[in-house]
């Protein structure tokens, strides 16, 4: 019975705590890792929130870019970082990838991170380049099946995001392209303009002002419908019906922050996303304003990095 009430006395205890250290928290600064150069879309996305969570927390949230190794190194220091809710990082595609194609890794997406909260989607622009006769989805396809692996596309490399993207419609749509990676999206982009590869799975933000500029041509965009920063860009699900691949942000903590300042932080940030000039500020990127809570993210991450290990051991995708 002595031991039945200790265990009780420890258990009120820890609940006690947890909820004053919520109810007190923060009191000094939040970091938020990016694992991308500035100027890009995860630092964005960051940023945006970061001046958000300063106004309605009162306490400053410092964006801290640490760039390498496609944000693994971003994402390693979260895994290691203390989980006392004051080290957050912007998670991007690329980091979730990285998890499916690398099991060595020394940082893994769903087991090293709690979803705190999604940010933003934004979808991919298949960009093809201008001489290219296709005009359509499906005539590419047909085209890509007449000529098995014959057409090739770029990617900014070996099983980073929009390489998996990319292998994602080709198991969707039954065909085999040949792949040629680069080093990152602007090099792709150019030698897809220049005829050296044939299509870009690349972000809205960098693809769309190349097809603007008659550079590439936009054949489709990857969300389940058309998007607003691209209206007369036809979604590829108008041809593949359901299809969906898309470009995401969203927050996270280490695993074991105590899920009272998980939740605090989600419903801060879900507060902030319905800013008309966060919005706005999103929109202008390509991206949505999206919101999410914990759950919801933990199983969007898993269910990412499943599809993403289906389509690796599908296409046999291996490190050279």
């Amino acid at each position: 019975m002595t031991m039945k009430i200790s265990l009780l006395q420890v258990l009120l205890a820890f609940l006690f705590t947890a909820h004053a250290t919520a109810a007190d928290y923060p009191t000094r600064p939040i970091r938020m890792l990016a694992g991308f150069s500035a100027g890009g879309g995860s630092d964005l996305a960051a940023r945006t929130v970061a001046v958000k969570m300063t106004e309605i927390l009162g306490q400053s949230v410092v964006v801290d870019n640490r760039t390498g190794a496609t944000g693994a190194i971003a994402a390693e220091m979260l895994a290691k970082a203390q989980p006392d809710g004051y080290t957050l990082m912007m998670l991007a595609v690329a980091q979730l990838s990285a998890t499916a194609f690398d099991d060595k890794l020394p940082f893994d997406v769903v087991h090293d991170f709690a979803g705190v909260s999604l940010v933003s989607r934004n979808p991919y622009v298949m960009a093809v380049t201008p001489n290219l006769a296709p005009r359509t989805v499906r005539e590419f396809i047909d085209l890509a099946k007449a000529q098995p692996a014959k057409l090739l596309y770029g990617s900014t490399g070996i099983g980073g995001s929009n390489h998996l993207v990319t292998e994602v419609f080709c198991s969707a749509a039954g065909i085999k392209l040949t792949h040629i990676p680069y080093k990152g999206p602007p090099q792709a982009l150019a030698d897809a303009a220049g005829g050296q590869v044939q299509v870009v799975f690349a972000s809205i933000t960098s693809g769309m002002p190349l097809a603007r500029a008659g550079k590439v041509r936009a054949l489709a965009v990857t969300s389940l419908k058309r998007s607003q920063a691209a209206p007369d860009v036809p979604a590829i699900a108008e041809t593949l019906p359901g299809y969906e691949t898309i470009g995401w942000y969203g927050v996270v903590a280490p695993k074991a922050t105590p899920p009272a300042l998980v939740k605090r932080l989600s419903e801060v940030i879900a507060r902030g996303l319905q800013a008309s000039d966060v919005k706005e500020r999103l929109a202008a990127d390509g991206s949505e304003a999206v919101g999410s809570t914990p759950a919801e993210l933990d199983r969007h991450m898993a269910a990412e990095v499943a599809r993403f290990r289906k389509v690796i051991k599908e296409a046999g995708i291996r490190r050279e």
